[in-house]
């Protein structure tokens, strides 16, 4: 009679076709689309182990199959492995954690606001593709597509104008296209009398901001454009140009990976470029999470870089001379590295979905995922998606 009872309490569990977690009311969180890890440059669900995908089967007879040209094994090593380790003990992070979702479109004011914010003159015009504004060469452009990205530059927007009858440059309307035949020095008569050109000189380095300037240049783009910085991580590299400052949000009160904004300021503070992100993300559902312990082993078997490099750092590279008659190119000048994970924080990594039938990708995910500082390796942080594979659905 025992059995008939528990049959009965797990039928009243099921509604719908949803099955409610025991102990609490909440309904057990859905299947997540197919999502572009790879894209997303993070480390976990790859595709040989995120969705549980195994070796061929060996052809009839025991022949091993063919590989495919996709396969790993074919594929040139352009980067040398990573070994992790740990500095200490890893942490205890909650074992769930919240999804966001965001979609590929946004109100027109929020596109004006950063407009405003980024000095340019004029309103957004609205596109199939996204929104646009010029000013000059100057230009925002947001796209419609997962989290509705944007950029802005001083960079030449359109086709040049040939120049009529070819000689040399005249100030006229229009971007002049060059000319290919002419002599490239700014000599004058050096084309007619063909002495050499000469040489250029370097251009003397600009007289940049301190780091704190450029912080607060970009904090304040960031802030008249709406974009919350409470909880925000803010981080200044130095160039040869400008100073670029890099501010990943928190959303629902987690750090994000992926989903940061880019400001680089240049002399006297002026904003060179920047690009960011629009979308304002919305909840999904709540999912259980893999555990530290396990999203390190995930990390371990990751490939060795990853997508969340620090911009304006690269690594420090160890090179070999590579062999008289070695293989072009001669990849395993590289060293391998010893990564030492020296923190563990509880984030989010953002996942477009997979484009189906060549779309474009509407919508994408903030996946719960920890964030693993690191020393040594060739990012200072790698992000691992803390999400069970049962709720990951491969491409």
């Amino acid at each position: 009679m025992a059995w008939v009872v528990a049959a009965v309490v797990t039928a009243g569990l099921v509604t719908g076709g949803v099955l409610v977690a025991r102990g609490g009311g909440d309904p057990s969180p859905a299947v997540l689309p197919a999502l572009d890890l790879g894209a997303a440059g993070q480390a976990a669900a790859d595709a040989s182990s995120a969705a549980g995908a195994t070796e061929p089967a060996p052809l009839p007879g025991g022949t091993e199959p063919a590989k495919r040209s996709g396969d790993r094994a074919d594929r040139p090593r352009l980067w040398p492995p990573v070994t992790y380790k740990l500095a200490g003990p890893l942490p205890s992070l909650p074992d769930r954690a919240r999804a966001w979702k965001v979609g590929d479109s946004v109100d027109t004011a929020r596109v004006a606001a950063l407009a405003t914010a980024l000095g340019l003159d004029g309103q957004p015009t609205r596109e199939p593709s996204g929104w646009t504004v010029r000013d000059g060469r100057r230009a925002l452009v947001a796209h419609r597509l997962a989290g509705v990205p944007w950029s802005y530059g001083s960079g030449i927007f359109g086709a040049c104008v040939t120049r009529t009858g070819g000689g040399p440059y005249r100030p006229g309307a229009g971007i002049q296209c060059l000319d290919p035949d002419a002599p490239v020095s700014s000599q004058p008569g050096a084309g007619a009398t063909g002495r050499p050109a000469a040489p250029a000189r370097p251009l003397p380095p600009p007289a940049l901001p301190t780091r704190a300037e450029a912080e607060r240049v970009a904090r304040d783009l960031a802030t008249r454009a709406g974009l919350d910085l409470t909880g925000a991580s803010v981080r200044v590299s130095n160039g040869f140009a400008t100073r670029t400052v890099t501010i990943a949000p928190a959303v629902g009160g987690a750090p994000t990976s992926g989903f940061s904004w880019t400001v680089s300021v240049g002399a006297k503070g002026v904003v060179q470029s920047a690009s960011g992100y629009l979308a304002t993300p919305e909840p999904a559902d709540t999912y259980p999470l893999i555990g530290v312990a396990e999203g390190f082993e995930r990390l371990k078997k990751s490939s060795p870089l990853g997508g969340i490099l620090r911009p304006g750092v690269a690594p420090a590279v160890e090179l070999d001379p590579c062999p008289a008659a070695g293989k072009v190119p001669c990849t395993d000048r590289l060293k391998p590295r010893v990564a030492t994970v020296t923190g563990v924080r509880l984030g989010l990594q953002l996942a477009p979905a997979v484009a189906q039938g060549g779309s474009k990708p509407d919508v994408a995910y903030l996946l719960p995922a920890y964030l693993f500082d690191l020393e040594g390796g060739w990012s200072d942080v790698r992000a691992v998606v803390a999400v069970p594979d049962r709720y990951l659905t491969r491409p």
